[in-house]
């Protein structure tokens, strides 16, 4: 095929026409469809396709050899000036003929171009076949395997400007074939084994620009073939067997702009190769055979923009090779043998150079070696600094083992960077860093095994805005911690980018993988990023280290060591300022906690120790920012009192199972604080009575300890047992049978209150109550609950969720703290108190709470009617049916209610000592009588 900037002249009418105006066709009894007509008609073996293009243009398709022009019926195509024939038979008659017989004037064809044609070998192309027309200009003959041309083929196309014989099988052409075309301008005559060209095929062609011999069979050029050519601009040459060119095969070009001589066995030049050619603006010489150049060899390419030299066999270049070409903007060396670039065998910094293809070489920026001139090359001395208008630099498939540092502060029109294919093995910020606003840097297939982006948290964001396009397939990336900024960009999770102006887009996101520390691969689109880590050098003893970047944690591993005791690390092994600390003590034989009072461990906040030796812990022993705790399997029989107050008021993971929990009396603290439903122990249902293997959550405390009864509960067995004792005594009886009534008489009355005490436990608590409720109930509850406490004889102190909560804090901490404020929780049970999440929470810390203390804290007020059991809590249920609830509506309610409210203490000491006094009177009365 023809280079495109040879044949653009050729095409300069045809890209005028395909960018006009499509002409209607009109064509009888021919049938019509999306892709033109068909004549006669799509179902017929031979056949014509009409399809117009834009600006008189008509594409002529045939099928199965037609030659009959007669299926083309009552057409008006005189409007069509250029006609293409496709895969049509060579005619039997003159294309003019065949024009006329389509109803075209032969004067009015200014373009033909038939292509790939099932040509007659046997006839072939002959000298007639163009008469007739006297105007064409532009001549096609492509792809129709012609072996031979007839010289008075042209003879009347006196006006022919743009000629294309290619694809054919021609061997040589005859001297006389462009004599009668004086105005010809582009003549491509590639692709058809041309083995020699007729020294004057080109005589007295003064308007001819451009030339194309591409892909044929040339060993030589002659003396005069091109210099007799006074206006060529434009030669290829490419693909031939041309193995020397020499001064004489150009002398006097100088108006020649572009030479292709790609593709040919040249193996040397001489330094005056290109001397006349003073003008030229593009040179290809890739894909030859040359070792070297001679020096001085492009000195008068002063106006040189292009020059291709790739795929040869350079190991060196001459100093200042390219010094005198002070227009060169593109340089292509790449696939050489190059090992080195040194600044003088580069452009001078005066030159516009903007691309420079150095890839595929064996070039290193950090070996030393001699140069030609005998000076030691400096690493450090980067060979391309001095080319600072650079845009696009190739250094793909070198030796190169690090980015160099002038790529990031030299070049400020920089758009790519291709170092795909090196030895670089670590990637960091300011790698990437560019002072141009928007890079390509290909990194693909590198050794690259870390990528630190760190240095990108600290870019100002009110910088100027830059963006790096990264690629970076195939490189043996580690999956660890330094590899988390780029993984969360990779993602589009990053934090950092959404605080900076440095944009950073991964192209190839979906093919980037890293290797983990098991040897797995894994793609970093889809990798969990919170989990990479890095492991440290040194450790503790024979433990493991490592360091997880997502929440600046430090893991240490020393499970499964055998170990008696929790390691100790030495003195400032670890500066712990900025991270905190996972310890894992799994499967060792460790007794206790000793250890962890070492400051190292003040930052711990995860603890894994199971399956140990531990069979007791305090409070005492745990670190103050301990978040997580997991003593699994060890020997653990109960948790102190103690210790369960401290985990109270922490918000700690737990994992407790596979424990020899001991479910006696002794287990009830233990067994109240994993009722708590707010609790964090992440296997409940592990945690079995060692006895029995009994789920501790399915069981009761009274199965755990069946002398453990509420003070109501207590009361009730004495009652029982004195109505057994004393079931004769119908008064005794009858006494026990209504005490609770009377209590409540003597209460309101105010009389004998010695008779009603009870132990305090809680004087000193802020609140008489806490009264727990639906949202849907406050009118019932402020508006005659509380003010009948409140204002009432005695009156007592009420704690609300609206005027004593603290607004902000964590609500199930205040529940917590509300109920340990108070002496009773007032529960108001009604159908909307069941639906209530808050109100069932409350209820199950006032019950966890009366377990804890001993002591019934709970009072029931049922607002409506009794709701059905089924619709109740468990442990709701079970206090329904075991104690005394008062309703509202009923007619003692105020009595009943404050009867089981706390009783004050001033009011009860008062009426016992009336009490007392008023006995003594009624003694002293009797003995009186008595006398």
């Amino acid at each position: 095929m023809m280079s495109s900037w040879m044949v653009l002249p050729a095409f300069l009418l045809w890209g005028w026409a395909a960018g006009g105006v499509t002409h209607s066709l009109s064509c009888g009894l021919c049938e019509g469809g999306p892709d033109g007509y068909t004549c006669p008609h799509s179902e017929s073996e031979e056949k014509y396709v009409l399809r117009p293009l834009p600006n008189q243009v008509l594409h002529v398709k045939c099928s199965n050899l037609v030659r009959d022009f007669s299926l083309i019926k009552d057409c008006n195509l005189t409007t069509f000036r250029q006609f293409e024939f496709e895969r049509c038979p060579l005619p039997s008659v003159s294309f003019g003929e065949v024009f006329r017989r389509i109803g075209v004037p032969s004067g009015n064809v200014r373009s033909l171009s038939p292509t790939a044609g099932a040509w007659n070998a046997s006839s072939g192309l002959q000298g007639w076949h163009l008469d007739s027309l006297t105007n064409l200009q532009t001549l096609q003959l492509v792809d129709n395997n012609f072996t031979s041309f007839p010289p008075a083929l042209l003879t009347n196309t006196p006006k022919l400007k743009f000629f294309s014989f290619i694809g054919n099988q021609v061997d040589s052409l005859p001297h006389t074939m462009l004599a009668s075309t004086p105005d010809l301008v582009m003549a491509d005559l590639g692709n058809n084994g041309l083995a020699t060209v007729p020294e004057d095929l080109f005589v007295n062609l003064t308007k001819l620009t451009n030339v194309s011999l591409w892909n044929n069979q040339l060993t030589d050029i002659q003396r005069n073939l091109f210099p007799d050519i006074p206006n060529l601009k434009f030669l290829d040459l490419r693909d031939n067997l041309l193995s020397a060119i020499t001064n004489r095969q150009f002398r006097g070009m100088k108006i020649l702009k572009r030479l292709n001589l790609g593709g040919n066995r040249l193996s040397s030049l001489n330094n005056d190769s290109f001397l006349d050619l003073r003008s030229l603006e593009e040179l290809e010489l890739h894909s030859n055979l040359l070792e070297k150049l001679p020096s001085g060899i492009f000195d008068n390419q002063r106006l040189i923009k292009k020059l291709i030299l790739r795929n040869n066999s350079f190991s060196k270049l001459p100093g200042k090779i390219f010094q005198k070409c002070e227009s060169l903007n593109m340089l292509d060396l790449s696939y050489n043998n190059l090992q080195y670039i040194e600044r003088l065998q580069l452009p001078g910094p005066t030159t516009s150079l903007t691309y420079l293809d150095l890839g595929n070489n064996n070039i290193s920026f950090s070996e030393d070696y001699i140069s030609e001139s005998g000076a030691q090359f400096i690493p450090y001395d980067f060979p391309i600094s001095n080319q600072l208008k650079l845009q696009h630099i190739f250094l793909d498939n070198n030796r190169i083992n690090h980015i160099p540092p002038s790529f990031n502060n030299l070049y400020l029109d920089l758009e790519t960077i291709d170092l795909s294919g090196n030895l670089i093995s670590y990637l960091e910020f300011r790698s990437i860093h560019f002072l141009s606003d928007s890079v390509k840097l290909n990194l693909k297939n590198n050794k690259i095994k870390v990528i630190n982006l760190r240095q990108l948290q600290i870019w100002p964001k009110d910088e100027k805005c830059k963006n790096v396009t990264l690629s970076l397939e195939g490189n043996p990336l580690l999956c660890n911690c330094l590899l988390y900024i780029f993984a969360k960009i990779a993602q589009g999770k990053s934090d950092e980018l959404s605080k900076t102006s440095f944009k950073i887009l991964i192209d190839d996101a979906d093919k980037v993988t890293c290797t983990s520390l098991e040897n797995r691969k894994m793609y970093v689109k889809t990798l969990d990023f919170r989990m990479l880590t890095c492991q440290l050098e040194h450790c503790l003893g024979n433990c493991t280290c490592e360091f997880r970047r997502h929440d600046e944690m430090l893991i240490v591993d020393c499970s499964f060591k055998g170990m008696k005791e929790i390691p100790i690390p030495n003195d400032d092994i670890y500066n712990i300022k900025n991270f905190s600390v996972t310890l894992n003590l799994m499967n060792n034989n460790i007794t206790n906690f000793d250890g962890l009072e070492h400051p190292f461990y003040s930052k711990l906040v995860n603890l894994t120790i199971p399956y140990n030796k531990i069979s007791h812990f305090n409070e005492s022993d745990l670190p103050e920012h301990l978040k997580v705790l997991d003593v699994r399997g060890n020997n653990l029989t109960l948790l102190s009192a103690t210790t369960l107050d401290y985990l109270n008021v922490t918000d700690m993971t737990l994992s407790l199972g596979d424990n020899p929990w001991t479910c006696n009396c002794e287990l009830i603290d233990f067994f109240t604080f994993l009722q708590v439903p707010e609790r964090k122990v992440l296997d409940q249902n592990n945690i079995k009575c060692a006895s029995d293997g009994e789920l501790l959550l399915n069981i009761n405390e009274y199965t755990i300890c069946p002398s453990f009864r509420q003070p109501m509960v207590i009361v009730t067995i004495v009652l029982i047992t004195v109505f057994l004792l004393l079931f004769a005594v119908l008064g005794t009886m009858s006494f026990y049978k209504y005490k609770q009534g009377i209590k409540v008489w003597l209460f309101t009355h105010r009389m004998c209150l010695w008779a009603i005490t009870e132990d305090e436990l809680d004087a000193d608590k802020k609140y008489d109550a806490f009264i727990s409720y639906s949202h849907k109930d406050e009118e019932f509850v402020n508006t005659v609950l509380v003010p009948g406490l409140e204002s009432g004889d005695p009156k007592y102190r009420i704690c609300l969720h609206y005027r004593d909560w603290i607004p902000g804090e964590y609500i199930q901490n205040q529940i917590l703290q509300s109920v340990e404020d108070s002496r009773r929780t007032i529960v108001v049970l009604s159908s909307n108190f069941i639906e209530s999440v808050w109100g069932q929470l409350e209820f199950k810390a006032a019950h966890s709470q009366a377990l804890q203390d001993r002591t019934n804290r709970i009072i029931v007020i049922v607002y409506g009617q009794v709701p059905p059991e089924s619709e109740l809590d468990e442990k709701l249920r079970l206090y329904i049916s075991m104690k005394t609830y008062v309703k509202w509506g009923d007619a003692k309610f105020w009595e009943k209610l404050r009867y089981i409210m706390p009783h004050p203490q001033e009011l009860i000491q008062k009426k016992q000592q009336k009490c007392k006094n008023a006995d003594k009177l009624e003694l002293v009365k009797s003995n009186s009588k008595s006398v």
